[in-house]
């Protein structure tokens, strides 16, 4: 069929489309079937706009009841996906009709478009509004009163069974997925049967003071993941609402102007942390940031449906403040709350994102990275959680509070599910990526273990071992030995040579100031060579139209310099010889360095410079390495608070500072290493302290330890800046200690990736054995509950049996899944 372009290209004519609005060519005064009954109705969903009887309405939409009709005359309401309708209604009044509540129930708001909504707004985040404003506009820009939205509560009850029995939803109990010798399990084994939990709380899920729970009640009460509201309430209100609160920055950054109208700031979670799934009764709201009290109470909570489990490892951003006095704030609690803490294994740990942001004893205490029986777990889990619940928070935020807890139990549901149907896909792409990983590591580890003293290597395996045992043991990822720095080094020197002069052996070639200080004094005149020709750099970009005040400054400081250079230099040169120097930083300093190897020097001077030299090398990694580190969290916190030009503009320019900075201590660190490389040849050094002060490249070494380069930590290769290499024999000062701190991250590395890799396989088990129970459990509710009505017993048996073969499909593909795996 071949149809005209320019048919195509044109729009129907105007009249045409107008003819449509009316009976178009069907004119005539009777019905098409020849019916003396006057043809009044139309069907704006069927083919057509012919009107017709009443009759043939009625018969051609004995199956399509939810076509729109217009009607002479019509008094109900009723929701569907594709309009509002307004029909006559009737009550059924046979012997056997349901109640008139249950019928309104299944006409006022069909049960397709109920699902559809709640379908829409897991994948979309759309508000029951939005749906309903776009129903209005399919319909004809009409509206009606939006239903109270049960259908979320009736799903719920229905997929946890309640239909079936009347027990509690979403409990966890021992027997389900773990195996029956779990409790006596070895000790090096028992990390596998762990609960791992994390705590986190949301300032964007707020809620305004616009109802009450009298109004609203809600129809979940405990039970899905929001606490119980009455008993949370109560306790709060009875041990005050404020409750104990830390110093941490975390718990007051809610406390602002930004709460004021707010009858929650938050919401605060206890997640899976492996899992990222939503516990059972660990969710709720906060009144005033997040406090101990609030948290506490959720962490509590959810603890009562896991009370067996014996070792529970609890990630929190504050976990190192929070974690101090919990047991003793435990006291408050009613006696069900009350966790025999004593007779379990806890570990409190810090999320791996938030961990740079501690000070550095927490970076090491509460490392996921360094802590045993952890895997390669990142304690992160309620962050991605909050990333798929923010969208809701515009619609939830004006809710009644019933309703809005109702929403988002749904929502969390809604998430758990589909973490359920992914976790075949996730567990299949951990374990691709774990085994590798574990190989390499652990090749790693085995390469660095041959280089070292087996004798010094089994002290440093004692060590780590006992503070693995005993955390409250010293620390072996923590320095021993301070680093040397340029102050120590003089103060060494001044000794010795005032030793040397009570001995009446002191070589001094001036009388009023001896040879360390005076090489001393030169490197600090080094250091000002480089700042001199910064500040001809910055000239040069100024121009030739500089400012009286830029040019002063500049002067000041070459003038300074040159004073500086003229008190020093004098007592080794004449000052007819420094006169004749063109500029400042063209004037040799004479150290013993800069002497040309043929000509002679003083070994002792050679050693002075050594010494001060491999310090000024210290002191310039040391500072690129705060430098590196600050300027890591400015960018982060930049990321993350600043908004504004004026406030960028500012962070912008704080953060240039710290590059400039950074450049000006690589200058001084590789002005140092070159000093070095002349000296270690006249001193017939060793190539061991190359080891430690290697080549510094500024754009690929100068790097923050921890990169945004899409690697982990524990993949991420460590700029050598970071970490000091060397051999077993090497006994400089500090280096061995550096090299026994580098080897305990080495193993902890390799072991966190073997453990990664059990703790994998356990879970795959895990999940195939919770599907076969929960199966069983299913078939067993088909019969468990006596029923009123033959209708309703066959449903309950079906859905029963359908959840039953669900779960035993999803087992069933998981297993298929997983069979390419080499660890099935």
């Amino acid at each position: 069929m071949t149809i005209s372009a320019k048919f195509l290209r044109s729009p129907l004519d105007a009249n045409e489309q107008q003819g449509l609005e009316g009976r178009g060519s069907y004119t005539q005064d009777s019905c098409l079937c020849g019916s003396d009954e006057s043809p009044l109705y139309r069907c704006r969903d069927c083919h057509g706009v012919e009107l017709v009887c009443c009759q043939c309405v009625l018969s051609t939409h004995q199956r399509q009841p939810y076509h729109r009709i217009e009607l002479p005359t019509d008094d109900f309401v009723v929701i569907d996906v594709n309009g509002i309708h307004t029909i006559g209604l009737d009550f059924c009044g046979c012997e056997t009709a349901q109640l008139q509540v249950t019928q309104l129930l299944q006409t006022a708001a069909t049960f397709r478009a109920l699902e559809y909504f709640q379908i829409l707004s897991f994948e979309s985040k759309a508000s029951a509004l939005e749906l309903y404003h776009t129903i209005v506009h399919l319909t004809d820009n009409t509206g009606i009163h939006i239903p109270k939205a049960k259908w979320r509560f009736l799903k719920q009850m229905k997929r946890s069974g309640q239909g079936h029995h009347p027990g509690t939803i979403a409990a966890t109990q021992p027997g389900k997925n773990l195996p029956d010798e779990w409790t006596n399990a070895p000790p090096e084994s028992k990390f596998l049967y762990a609960l791992f939990l994390a705590i986190d709380a949301n300032f964007r899920l707020v809620w305004r003071n616009v109802s009450s729970d009298t109004v609203d009640p809600g129809l979940n009460h405990g039970y899905a993941f929001f606490v119980k509201e009455t008993s949370y309430k109560s306790f709060l209100n009875s041990h005050g609402r404020t409750g104990s609160r830390g110093d941490h920055n975390a718990v007051n950054l809610a406390d602002t102007k930004a709460s004021r109208g707010l009858a929650a700031t938050g919401t605060g979670t206890i997640d899976c942390a492996r899992h990222n799934f939503k516990r059972p009764n660990s969710v709720g709201d906060l009144q005033k940031g997040e406090r101990y009290i609030n948290m506490d109470y959720m962490f509590f909570s959810s603890m009562q449906s896991a009370s067996a489990l014996q070792v529970i490892n609890i990630s929190y951003d504050i976990a190192c403040q929070w974690s101090k006095n919990l047991w003793t704030r435990m006291s408050a609690f009613p006696q069900q709350f009350h966790l025999d803490h004593n007779a379990k294994t806890i570990t409190f740990l810090v999320p791996k994102f938030h961990l740079p942001a501690h000070i550095l004893s927490c970076q090491t205490t509460y490392s996921f990275n360094f802590i045993k029986g952890v895997g390669r777990t990142d304690g992160e889990a309620p962050e991605r959680g909050w990333a798929n619940i923010n969208p809701v928070a515009t619609s939830t935020h004006e809710m009644g509070p019933g309703s809005r807890r109702d929403t988002l139990d749904d929502h969390f549901n809604d998430w758990n599910w589909k973490k359920v149907c992914l976790m075949g896909k996730t567990l299949a792409r951990k374990v691709k990526a774990a085994l590798p990983e574990r190989l390499e590591r652990t090749c790693d580890l085995y390469d660095f273990e041959a280089a070292l003293d087996p004798s010094q290597l089994a002290c440093w395996k004692q060590d780590i071992e006992a503070w693995e045992s005993d955390r409250s043991k010293p620390n072996p990822f923590e320095l021993k030995v301070t680093t040397v720095s340029q102050a120590s080094v003089r103060l060494a020197l001044s000794k010795a040579e005032a030793d040397e002069m009570e001995r009446g052996t002191s070589m001094s070639l001036h009388d009023d100031i001896s040879p360390s200080m005076l090489i001393s004094s030169g490197l600090e005149l080094k250091h000002q060579h480089h700042l001199r020709r910064h500040l001809e750099f910055e000239c040069k970009n100024i121009g030739q139209h500089a400012t009286d005040s830029q040019q002063a400054t500049l002067l000041q400081h070459v003038n300074s310099l040159r004073r500086r250079i003229d008190t020093c230099v004098s007592r080794l040169r004449s000052s007819d010889d420094i006169a004749t120097e063109p500029k400042v930083q063209e004037i040799n300093l004479l150290l013993p360095s800069a002497i040309p190897a043929g000509l002679p020097c003083e070994e002792r001077l050679l050693n002075y410079e050594w010494d001060l030299r491999e310090a000024q090398a210290n002191d310039a990694l040391n500072g690129i390495r705060c430098v590196l580190n600050m300027k890591y969290h400015l960018y982060k916190y930049k990321d993350a608070f600043i908004r504004g030009q004026r406030a960028n503009t500012r962070a912008t320019g704080v953060i240039n500072n710290a590059d400039s900075r950074i450049d000006a201590l690589a200058a001084k660190y590789n002005a140092a290493r070159n000093a070095l490389v002349g000296l270690a040849s006249r001193l017939q050094k060793d190539d061991d302290w190359q080891l430690t002060f290697k080549p510094l490249n500024r754009a690929k070494d100068a790097v923050p330890l921890r990169q945004d380069d899409g690697t982990t930590v524990g993949q991420q290769t460590v700029s050598w800046i970071w970490k000091t290499r060397g051999v077993s024999d090497n006994t400089e000062y500090g280096l061995q200690d550096s090299l026994r701190v580098e080897w305990c991250r080495a193993r902890a590395r390799a072991h966190r990736w073997e453990e990664e890799v059990q703790l994998l396989r356990e879970e795959m088990r895990r999940v195939l054995a919770f599907f076969e129970w929960q199966a069983g459990w299913w078939d067993a509710q088909s019969s468990g509950r006596t029923f009123g009505s033959p209708e309703a017993a066959e449903g309950a048996v079906a859905y029963a049996r359908r959840q039953a073969s669900l779960r035993r499909s999803l087992a069933s593909h998981f297993r298929s899944m997983w069979e390419v795996t080499p660890l099935w």
